[in-house]
């Protein structure tokens, strides 16, 4: 059943093409795992359709594809691979997430080779030949806070091509717990959500050296976490023994209770990193001693076969560059609270110079800040929006009452 029962009023606009990313659209789903996805491919139909008609155009597209070869022709074979790379990872390990994007396929009216090469893109994504260097997010314990609650905020920066196809929803499995959050619109996993217990996780880039030994993304493992997992020790196992075969990430995971930790993990690796001081900060790159004996050198470059954009800029650097602006910001604070919060988010440096180095991500080129969140674990709500946090104005949700 679809339904909206939130107080905010669900709508889309869209300007020549365009989506308003003043504007939210907040869908929910319920059912079975293929009903959810069934709901949500027939919710986003019209975003999948164009986005496929939109991938020849694409860059990242341009770069793998042999120049001899019609594009056409690369895309029928993409899918074909994708599918035989995925297919098995993903039933066998989630099969419930593969009732979801079965469901998707079949509501969005695409096969199911074309909805397994949708996955396949979260994983080249975050190689490091294309991936953005993106991404920041912020963890307090509750005795850094003015409300003495945890919060947890993300500014969720990614390529400027794949904005409009941002998805906010509540999801309500028949089998697990409910969750919220935002993720990408042919995507049956979280990428950053809560669910009903107030279990929240965000999901920064990481790179690493590790090849993987599977291909389930890891948005479908984090999604299995929140239905499955009430608080952050439970989902700190779940995840560390989880096999998939996304991206190396930082995953901030925080309860209601107040317990934050941050999982450095590859498709082969991992490892748990505390709060200092009551705060965690992520950016893109591993802070645990563990993890950075896996991670690419710091002095590492895009390389030719890199989006134009990036070659010859140092892969480290804009993760590096706002890891010590979050924590110049931090420096002896306490008691912090949402206005705080959002100056951190809507930060462009020192000399409030707005570029792709900044928290506030600004690219007109390849990738920008396109979602900003706030969590609230205790209270099961969330405030999200869409484009820039400087330009726009969260909006605030919470789980429906039965």
């Amino acid at each position: 059943m679809f339904h909206t029962s939130f107080n905010t009023v669900d709508r889309l606009v869209y300007f020549e093409g365009e989506r308003d990313m003043s504007d939210l659209l907040l869908h929910s789903f319920s059912g079975s795992h293929y009903e959810l996805g069934l709901q949500q491919g027939r919710a986003v139909r019209k975003l999948i359709h164009e986005g496929l008609e939109s991938f020849p155009d694409l860059e990242v597209i341009k770069l793998m594809k042999p120049r001899l070869l019609p594009t056409s022709l690369f895309l029928a074979l993409a899918k074909r691979k994708a599918a035989k790379m995925l297919k098995q990872d993903i039933f066998k390990l989630y099969p419930r997430q593969a009732q979801r994007l079965k469901g998707i396929a079949d509501g969005s009216k695409i096969d199911m080779n074309t909805a397994f090469f949708l996955q396949s893109m979260e994983l080249l994504i975050g190689k490091p030949t294309f991936a953005v260097q993106a991404c920041t997010s912020l963890g307090f314990c509750p005795q850094k806070t003015s409300t003495r609650e945890p919060v947890i905020a993300k500014n969720f920066d990614y390529l400027n091509s794949l904005a409009r196809y941002n998805l906010t929803c509540v999801s309500e499995p028949r089998e697990g717990y409910r969750t919220i959050g935002c993720t990408m619109a042919s995507l049956p996993g979280m990428i950053d959500g809560m669910n009903e217990h107030g279990l929240t996780v965000t999901y920064n880039l990481a790179f690493s050296t590790d090849e993987p030994r599977c291909y389930a993304p890891l948005s479908m493992a984090l999604q299995e976490m929140l239905e499955t997992c009430k608080n952050t020790d439970e989902a700190t196992r779940f995840i560390t023994q989880a096999r998939q075969g996304g991206h190396d990430a930082l995953l901030m995971i925080a309860d209601a209770d107040g317990d934050v930790k941050t999982v450095e993990i590859t498709s082969v690796h991992s490892a748990v990193r505390e709060p200092v001081k009551g705060q965690i900060i992520n950016t893109n790159h591993f802070l645990t001693e563990e993890m950075q004996y896996y991670e690419i050198p710091h002095d590492a470059v895009y390389s030719g076969k890199a989006p134009k954009r990036l070659v010859g800029l140092r892969i480290h650097e804009s993760s590096e560059r706002r890891l010590k602006r979050a924590e110049e910001l931090l420096e002896g604070k306490v008691n912090i609270d949402e206005k705080r919060l959002t100056s951190i988010l809507q930060d462009h440096g020192k000399d409030d110079e707005p570029s792709m180095l900044t928290i506030c991500r600004h690219d007109e080129l390849y990738a920008s800040t396109l979602r900003s969140m706030m969590f609230y674990p205790q209270k099961r709500t969330i405030k999200v929006l869409y484009g820039n946090p400087c330009q726009n104005k969260y909006e605030e949700y919470k789980f429906p009452q039965h």
